[in-house]
């Protein structure tokens, strides 16, 4: 009897070692396919990244350039933070007559004077009236 039940013994092993081994492959498999995914995934990522990035330098240059030519977009951007051409020179380091200038469309915006534009364009009406204040106690 010890004989017929080591025989099921190692039979239930042998099987028991067979489902493990199977169920391993499976899971390699599955693992190997997940990986293939992601590996596709961050390749389209960093493509959509590099395109994202062109298309935002692009924007940007074309702001600029408009800028530049149309004192309106200044105004409007002026009066968006409400905000009288002296506080916008002060903004700017600037004079309120070239402030004035720029908006008439007398003269032209530099490329210097378009970047500090860009970056106070961020700026809300309640940031705005801060950093003028900030620079008022300086």
């Amino acid at each position: 009897m010890i004989s017929i039940q080591k025989i099921i013994v190692e039979r239930v092993l042998n099987l028991v070692r067979h489902e493990v081994k199977r169920y391993m492959r499976r899971q390699n498999d599955e693992t190997r396919k997940i990986q293939g995914e992601l590996t596709e995934c961050k390749r389209r990522l960093l493509r959509l990244e590099k395109y994202a990035k062109e298309e935002s330098e692009k924007t940007i240059e074309h702001w600029l350039e408009r800028l530049r030519t149309n004192g309106a977009m200044l105004k409007m951007l002026r009066k968006k933070l409400a905000i009288s051409q002296k506080e916008l020179a002060i903004l700017l380091d600037t004079n309120p007559a070239t402030v004035n200038r720029w908006e008439s469309g007398s003269v032209r915006l530099s490329r210097k004077s378009c970047e500090k534009i860009a970056k106070i364009r961020s700026l809300s009406i309640s940031e705005a009236h801060r950093v003028l204040q900030e620079k008022h106690t300086l």
